[in-house]
């Protein structure tokens, strides 16, 4: 270094990385674009793997199937080529028991530029053939001949990531000169108690076994530690800011069993799964508390989130208040409206519809502010300024991940402390759940209804697409309806392998399924046009419904049993799911139809999910492995992409412990006062934004 490292770990791990030889503005910017800018950071980018090198194995003795690191030296490279613009590496290799071949396809590059004879490298890979024994595009790292070589093999050897113009050697040799540095004497950042509880090792012994263990089980032992203590940090940030939040606001205490819940019991046509009667009681339990209701509602498609939804407005009502319910669309706001119109009204309950399109919006307004109406269905326009609550008590948020925290907090604002309650029919996974949704109390309906069928799911190929033409027909003859999506509204000429919705529908109307009543529907329509095509298909005068994916929420006809999916690959397993939802809502056995053959290997990996599963907490699960948890909904404002170290898919368990443990350690320390939690409460203030 140079210069002394050795102060408290705050300051010293807030030094600049160009206290370090070796390192000056360029590599600080490499390094910055690996999230690494302090001395701190560089011990805390963790290895990605490791490769055991304390065996090499002599070429003579590598055995075809088996991963080895050979040790040998370059006797010729050889740039290949081969068709198109295409390149090969061929390298021969020497030890002292024999030789080995090792290719680099597509780097024909390397046989000039790197792979020079005489080098002397470690190359690990599968053996497999190539003119004999060989290496197929192992990891490779070159060494120098000085005492170096001893940090890179010999021993287990950490692998991090990296960026380009940075290699494992420089980073190695940075991370282990800190690590010299440390005279042990860092201080224990995990409340002593459970560090001994779960046998973690101690911090500084816990950096060197992390970055150059001594075995295997060290390096994954402290790396465990590192993750729960992350983990740990951001359950008790979560759950913190949510307790802030509670203990300063006095919720509104509402009326159990009045007499508008009494009426909704009687007037509803069907029984409520068991599923159902569990989370209306613990909605019910939220809301006679003194506290406001901060709840999600998790459920699949066609589950029967809404009717628990509006128990919790009926008991709302009850206590004199006013009910909000907000969707993202439109054409939502409208199903809900007319769902809760239908079930409500007759029971002498006002319900308004306000979105951007309402004609009559400002007397709407002006009897939502008298409270003349009780229960208001809308869009974004229900947190709009000018939009005035008389007394609202219950704010209601189907599909919540489509609004921002900030949003969700406007229409919040409407009254005094009312409570919330979110609705999701994006099935995420728990790990993720608990994360992104850990400020709130999680419900899940994990029951469809009785007399639901599975929608079966099946790829269609070019072949078989008279077939499936001639069932829609035989459906429509039998009074039932078919949904057709398209990924495009017109013709695109960079993407002229999609099949657009409107030449779709005139190819298909006029072609296979001509006589068949067939509408179109897409998001360039003005709302009245939208409307109308639903009432017409809701009332089954129409027999094909052409759309995008505009219907990907909140239709819901049980006559309608077939659903066609166009260039099913471009979509994501989610909506893929949520597009399957609109069909299988009675008791008839409905199909899902995928056209399109897949571009890709995750696209075709997304197409067989969808064919095996049909729960959504089952493909979410799926879909968590396919696309890492980066991807979903609401996970960068949750935090999620601060993790370093842990692993939403491999620590599940330690995930669920974290927040056992953070929930234990707010109630004996519920400001994080002791002096042995001052460490967790500094990390913690990190992810304490309540995502509610």
């Amino acid at each position: 270094m140079k210069s002394d490292t050795h102060q408290s770990t705050e300051t010293g791990f807030a030094q600049s990385l160009d206290m370090l030889s070796g390192i000056g503005p360029k590599s600080m910017g490499l390094l910055a674009q690996l999230g690494v800018e302090t001395l701190g950071d560089l011990l805390l980018h963790m290895p990605r793997r490791y490769e055991d090198r304390r065996h090499i194995t002599p070429m003579a003795e590598a055995v075809l199937g088996e991963n080895v690191t050979v040790r040998g030296e370059v006797v010729s490279a050889r740039n290949v080529r081969m068709r198109g613009r295409m390149s090969m590496a061929v390298l021969r290799l020497k030890d002292d028991t024999g030789e080995m071949t090792v290719t680099f396809f597509g780097r024909g590059f390397l046989a000039n530029s790197t792979f020079t004879p005489g080098k002397i490298g470690l190359f690990t890979g599968k053996v497999e053939s190539y003119k004999g024994p060989a290496l197929k595009n192992p990891e490779y790292e070159l060494l120098s001949g000085d005492d170096e070589d001893r940090l890179h093999t010999g021993r287990i050897v950490p692998i991090y990531r990296l960026t380009d113009g940075l290699s494992q050697r420089r980073l190695r040799r940075w991370i282990f000169q800190v690590l010299g540095e440390i005279d042990g004497s860092l201080p224990e950042s995990l409340p002593p108690f459970l560090q001994q509880s779960y046998d973690f090792p101690p911090y500084t012994e816990a950096l060197q076994a992390v970055h150059f263990p001594e075995t295997p089980e060290a390096a994954d032992q402290a790396r465990k530690r590192f993750a729960y203590e992350e983990l740990l940090a951001m359950q008790t940030g979560i759950l913190w800011a949510r307790h802030q939040v509670l203990d300063q606001e006095t919720g509104i205490q509402q009326v159990i069993n009045g007499a508008h819940l009494k009426a909704l019991g009687k007037a509803l046509p069907f029984e409520l799964t068991e599923a159902q009667d569990r989370v209306i009681s613990e909605l019910f339990a939220d809301m006679v508390s003194p506290r406001p209701m901060a709840r999600l509602i998790q459920g699949d498609v066609g589950c029967g989130k809404t009717v628990v939804a509006l128990h919790a407005v009926a008991a709302c009502l009850d206590g004199g208040h006013q009910a909000a319910i907000m969707a993202p669309t439109e054409i939502l706001a409208e199903q809900h409206a007319l769902h809760l119109k239908g079930m409500l009204e007759p029971l002498g309950v006002n319900v308004a519809l306000l979105t951007g399109s309402t004609a009559n919006a400002k007397l709407v307004r002006e009897s939502i502010a008298d409270g003349i109406m009780q229960v208001v269905v809308g869009t974004h326009a229900l947190f709009q300024e000018k939009t005035q609550f008389h007394r609202l008590g219950l704010v209601v948020i189907d599909e919540q991940h489509r609004f921002g925290v900030t949003q969700r907090q406007r229409l919040a604002a409407k009254g005094v402390s009312p409570d919330i309650l979110h609705m999701s029919a994006t099935p995420i996974p728990r790990t993720l759940a608990i994360t992104v949704y850990g400020g709130m109390d999680i419900s899940l309906i994990d029951q469809l209804p009785p007399g639901r069928l599975p929608v079966k799911t099946r790829r269609v190929t070019p072949k078989k697409l008279g077939g499936m033409y001639d069932y829609i027909r035989e459906e429509a003859g039998k009074g039932f309806q078919t949904f057709i999506i398209c990924p495009l509204i017109e013709g695109s000429e960079t993407r002229e392998d999609l099949t657009p919705v409107i030449d779709h529908f005139e190819a298909l109307s006029y072609g296979p399924l001509a006589g068949l009543e067939a509408a179109l529907l897409h998001g360039r329509l003005d709302p009245s046009e939208k409307d109308a095509i639903m009432q017409r298909f809701k009332a089954k005068e129409i027999d094909v419904l052409f759309s995008t994916t505009v219907i990907e929420v909140g239709i819901d006809v049980d006559t309608a049993t077939t659903m066609v999916i166009e260039n099913a690959d471009q979509f994501g397993l989610t909506q893929l799911h949520q597009l399957r939802g609109r069909v299988g809502r009675g008791s008839v056995q409905s199909y899902c139809f995928l056209l399109g053959k897949p571009r890709t290997e995750d696209g075709k990996k997304r197409l067989e999910i969808l064919c095996e599963f049909t729960s959504g907490f089952d493909i979410a699960e799926a879909d968590l492995e396919l696309r890492g948890p980066g991807e979903f909904y609401g996970v960068r404002q949750a935090g999620l992409s601060d993790l370093r170290v842990a692993d939403l898919i491999r620590d599940v368990r330690l995930l669920d412990q974290a927040r056992r443990d953070a929930i234990a350690l707010l109630e004996c320390d519920p400001a994080l006062n002791a002096k042995e939690h001052q460490a967790l409460r500094k990390r913690a203030e990190r992810f304490g934004v309540l995502n509610v």
